[in-house]
């Protein structure tokens, strides 16, 4: 194999040393030479040895071969940079390093600089196009100020990748701080219903005694105010105990068969006086080519049909709401629920964030809706647990639509 060129430039060529580069910090850039001609190493180290690169030198690991270089890629992963000769023990040896690199270590952050002296037996483009590599480098035509330049632009890119790793790898400690913390408020929260449901249902048998004793007209109406605040604040204890088991990875969907009509018609008798008395329409239509008997879990999509239509009833001041159920595009089972409503509408900014909990869509201090804003949260992680997803199209004063598909195979 063949020695780099221009050997006496390479060998009195010394850039001006950085006088600072003894106070920085940071270690070394740490630089593989893979190469099983000694006299490579050595005029290599003599041209790279005052090299400075945000004011960090290089420090120097050498293999001679293949074989070797694997070996110490494994003890020496925070290797930056990788100068690597092709043909060693046999033709394709650096070929070999480069694919257990890539594909064994799944290392795609060290920066490989292939140099060979026999470009016929690694032809550029081939090399390039089938190996991920990120130089090539003929030795006859590498002289001094093209070996600075690749070191700096192979730094360059090894430093960015390794500063977008380190904000992937903290957004996702965040992300976990942020799962655990969520985690822990849920279950003090749960924790609390639990203390609480025992002297609400205190209160609320209370008044229904009280209702059936002589009472006047006045005092009846506060009687059944205390009693239906008393079953609106165990509903969001529920939700509350509801959405803690969500969280904590407890949601368990039961399957079976049952008739998807029957559902429907039984969601839609449940809601009809709460519709008639605000004078809101309430219609649906199912598709001819959806399937009546289909398996899933008959509670959970009951459950996620009340929540959405029941906030529809909720912000909808007069119209109609309508539900619509039809197929997928793609497959059968995969059902498409629409729900559709003539209300207040949602503003886009708070599209997506009204399937948080405890988000209302409007600003707490001016709403004018009773509601803790869990029915949403826990239909979309019900629907995500029924391998489906949800979205919407809202604006303000111009109604919203409710779509959410789900995978119901037929019986």
């Amino acid at each position: 194999m063949n020695r780099i060129n221009d050997e006496q430039s390479l060998l009195t060529y010394a850039p001006e040393p950085d006088v600072s580069s003894s106070t920085s910090s940071f270690p070394p850039w740490k630089l593989m030479i893979v190469d099983d001609e000694p006299d490579v190493h050595a005029i290599t180290r003599s041209v790279l040895e005052d090299f400075r690169f945000e004011n960090r030198g290089f420090s120097f690991v050498d293999a001679y071969s293949a074989a070797e270089a694997i070996r110490l890629v494994q003890e020496h992963q925070d290797t930056a940079i990788m100068l690597l000769d092709v043909v060693m023990e046999n033709e394709h040896a650096g070929l070999d390093v480069v694919r257990y690199i890539r594909e064994e270590l799944q290392n795609r952050f060290l920066r490989i600089i292939l140099r060979t002296g026999q470009p016929g037996q690694a032809p550029e483009h081939e090399i390039i196009t089938q190996y991920d590599i990120n130089d090539y480098k003929l030795k006859s035509m590498l002289t001094v100020q093209s070996l600075d330049t690749s070191m700096i632009s192979a730094l360059r890119s090894y430093r960015d990748l390794c500063l977008i790793d380190q904000q992937r790898q903290a957004l996702e400690q965040a992300l976990e701080e942020a799962k655990i913390a969520q985690k822990a408020r849920f279950q003090f929260l749960a924790n609390m219903g639990h203390e609480l449901r025992t002297p609400l249902h205190g209160i609320i048998s209370l008044a229904e005694i009280l209702l059936r004793t002589p009472i006047t007209g006045q005092q009846h109406d506060y009687l059944q105010r205390i009693k239906h605040a008393g079953w609106s604040l165990t509903d969001v204890l529920n939700n509350i105990l509801e959405l803690s088991e969500i969280v904590e990875g407890r949601l368990i969907l039961k399957e079976s068969p049952f008739s998807l009509h029957t559902i429907i018609t039984e969601v839609m008798k449940t809601l009809k006086i709460q519709a008639q008395w605000k004078q809101i329409g309430l219609t649906y239509q199912i598709a001819e080519n959806v399937p009546d008997m289909v398996i899933g879990d008959m509670q959970r999509l009951k459950q996620v049909l009340m929540n959405l239509l029941i906030n529809a009833l909720k912000y909808t001041l007069e119209g109609q709401i309508h539900l619509n159920i039809s197929c997928g595009e793609t497959q059968s089972h995969n059902l498409l629920f629409t729900i559709h409503d003539t209300g207040i509408g949602i503003a886009k900014d708070k599209h997506q964030q009204i399937f948080e909990p405890f988000e209302l869509g409007e600003d707490a201090l001016t709403k004018r809706f009773a509601g803790a804003g869990l029915g949403l949260t826990i239909s979309k992680e019900i629907i995500d647990k029924m391998q489906g997803r949800i979205w919407l199209e809202s604006e303000p004063n111009q109604g919203s639509t409710f779509y959410f598909s789900i995978v119901l195979k037929p019986v």
